[in-house]
């Protein structure tokens, strides 16, 4: 790095010579300048963006050696070859097709300049795909010369449009450099978000993000497929899902996974590979790629910028096609058949909009099964609350009765909550998993009647009902903890969220049942139960409680005071005072302190201090108990 020219040249350091350095983008989108220091808001980038002000440089070569990838600086042969299929990709048309400009839940790019598909791709990646696909289309030129089966020759044309596709998903200038040197396609958040650094893969290459890898695994799947054991075939249909064409009383059972209201923005997403598959195989089925993108009107989706940014409008859509498609769900399987619903989404809002469309369509939950489905290290849940399992609801033609008083309603909705709590408990969920699968057996007791009313005759609403679940379970997880308030307090919050950032509203909530006092709040805060970040919070750990005179030095502290000022003992690698710390303060055989590390134990991150810190502690838990009775003075009767 130049100061004086303001110049940034890059090299490559390897080994001993490799020193970490600060990056240049801050949170929030922010950026440093390496020099100068100066922070340029996210806001002026995304003007820069905008009046197309912004650029790229290539920064290293990787080779693949016999000794396994090498990393090389730019040289000008590099430079050369990327003008030289800039040049060409002039001689192409670029996709002009337009990205959803308003759609913040998929595609944000368009905020800094990207607003068509073709702008998603480098001008060498643009060739390359315009090349791939006029190669496409000369292999189906000389199939038909071949192949006199039409059926046969639309097979082999959609194999081969997917893997355009999969390659459209790996040579972007959207995708990303994966840790273990592996290139990753731009989706993993479900989402193309911006990003500021990319690897651009050489499409002949057989290590990561070439041609050939992605057709392996198109050839894996036929494999897998001609050769397996099960005797019967599946049978796919394409169309709505709300005019199926099959007889009533058909179906045994009907399982199904509908979107998640506003988490994913399917149709626009799919653009991205559509605009590919059109251009390669878009003659072979005009009926498929007629559009111009991908439908969207009538899509199961609760997205804001398809109803001009008015949220109830979008809910009222979703809750009224879901409605649809679970009437007509209802109507082809049988009057003693199940409906299965898979869903993972943990706001009041989706689920009021998925109880609200089973109800109006006649259904009603019988039973909640959450399932471990989601990658932990998947990128959306790192660092967030995002659903570890998908919920499974199984539902029934809906039996109502009568009306019933919200009273006695709630008591059998707390004890069924209480019971599933802890079924789900000793099941091993934790954080919003636990109580998003209390939702349905709740669902199941409210369902059962016309109509819940309070004593004035108003009725209770969906919502009110999920607050209700969410307090009962709150109410049972307490009840699994037996110490101080401030303690159960802390136990209750780490099993919801762990140390993921909530709103903290939410933590009034939560302070309320888990402290069991009015003025928890308030001791939370005198206590640093939380590091508080505008309207946010997470859990405060160790190295945020610390600062703290005389940390749980009382034996009349917080357990969790009790907890941490051991965990910074076993840190300081202070042993001898640890042993006589924990058998003075009477924690060596104290049930609660030991739940509330077991509980830590389970629900932290395993790359935090803590987590260590406590797995240590329940590892040396007999050595301390031992140690600790051979340092235990001897009472006057053991002296006479």
């Amino acid at each position: 790095m130049d100061v004086d020219d303001k110049d940034i040249v890059f090299g490559i350091a390897k080994d001993r010579d490799i020193i970490e350095t600060d990056g240049t983008m801050l949170n929030r989108g922010d950026c440093k300048c390496p020099i100068c220091k100066q922070v340029t808001p996210v806001r002026d980038l995304r003007t820069a963006g905008l009046e197309g002000k912004l650029g790229e440089r290539m920064i290293a070569v990787i080779t693949d050696t016999p000794q396994g990838k090498d990393y090389h600086p730019i040289e000008i042969v590099d430079l050369d070859a990327f003008e030289e299929a800039e040049k060409l990709s002039r001689l192409v048309e670029r996709p002009s097709e337009r990205n959803a400009d308003a759609n913040e839940a998929g595609l944000r790019v368009h905020n800094y300049g990207f607003k068509t598909f073709g702008s998603l791709f480098n001008p060498r990646q643009l060739l390359a795909m315009q090349t791939f696909v006029a190669c496409l289309l000369d292999a189906l030129v000389e199939l038909e010369k071949n192949e006199s089966t039409i059926e046969y020759r639309k097979a082999v044309a959609v194999y081969l449009g997917l893997q355009i596709s999969k390659i459209a998903s790996r040579l972007t200038s959207f995708g990303r450099w994966r840790m273990h040197e592996a290139i990753d396609a731009p989706f993993d958040k479900q989402a193309i978000p911006m990003i500021w650094d990319y690897p651009e893969a050489n499409p002949f290459n057989e290590a990561t993000g070439g041609a050939l890898g992605q057709l392996d695994w198109i050839l894996r799947v036929i494999v897998h497929e001609l050769y397996t054991e099960q005797n019967y075939y599946s049978k796919v249909y394409c169309g709505d899902s709300a005019h199926l064409h099959l007889a009533d009383n058909s179906l045994d059972s009907v399982v199904t996974d509908p979107p998640y209201f506003d988490s994913i923005s399917y149709a626009d997403l799919s653009d991205f590979f559509y605009i590919w598959l059109k251009r390669g195989i878009g003659d072979i089925f005009p009926e498929t790629f007629i559009t111009p993108l991908t439908p969207k009107a009538e899509e199961t989706t609760a997205l804001k910028h398809r109803h001009g940014g008015n949220g109830d409008k979008a809910n009222k859509h979703y809750t009224s096609k879901l409605s649809a498609c679970f009437a007509e769900a209802k109507r082809v399987c049988k009057p003693d058949g199940i409906i299965t619903v898979m869903f993972a989404h943990q706001a009041t809002e989706a689920w009021t909009a998925l109880i609200n469309a089973l109800f109006e369509a006649g259904l009603s939950i019988e039973a909640t099964y959450p399932i471990d489905t989601e990658l932990k290290n998947r990128s959306v849940a790192l660092g967030t609350s995002a659903l570890e399992s998908s919920i499974t609801v199984a539902c029934r033609h809906r039996q109502v009765g009568s009306a019933s008083s919200f009273r006695d309603v709630r008591r059998e909705i707390e004890s069924v909550v209480a019971d599933s709590v802890h079924r789900f408990w000793d099941y091993g969920f934790r954080g919003a998993d636990l109580i998003v699968a209390c939702y349905g057996p709740a669902v199941g007791v409210f369902g059962k009647y016309e109509r819940v009313e309070r004593a004035d005759g108003t009725p209770v609403t969906i919502p009110e009902l999920l607050d209700l679940v969410k307090e009962s379970a709150l109410k049972a997880i307490a009840g699994e903890f037996t110490g101080d308030s401030v303690s159960r307090l802390y136990f209750v919050w780490a099993n919801l969220y762990g140390t993921s950032q909530q709103a903290w509203d939410d933590a009034r909530l939560v302070a309320q049942v888990g402290g069991d006092s009015e003025d928890a709040m308030e001791l939370a805060r005198r206590r640093d139960i939380f590091v508080i970040d505008g309207s946010n919070c997470r859990l405060a750990l160790l190295r945020d409680r610390i600062k703290h005179r005389n940390l749980g030095e009382s034996s009349d502290d917080p357990l969790i005071d009790q907890l941490h000022h051991a965990m910074q003992l076993w840190k300081e690698e202070r042993r001898p005072e640890l042993v006589n710390y924990l058998r003075e303060h009477g924690l060596i055989d104290h049930p609660p302190f030991w739940k509330l590390a077991q509980a830590l134990f389970e629900v932290l991150p395993r790359d935090e201090e803590d987590w260590k810190l406590v797995n240590v502690l329940l590892g040396e838990r007999e050595a301390l108990r031992i140690e600790a009775r051979r340092t235990t003075p001897p009472s006057q009767e053991e002296l006479f």
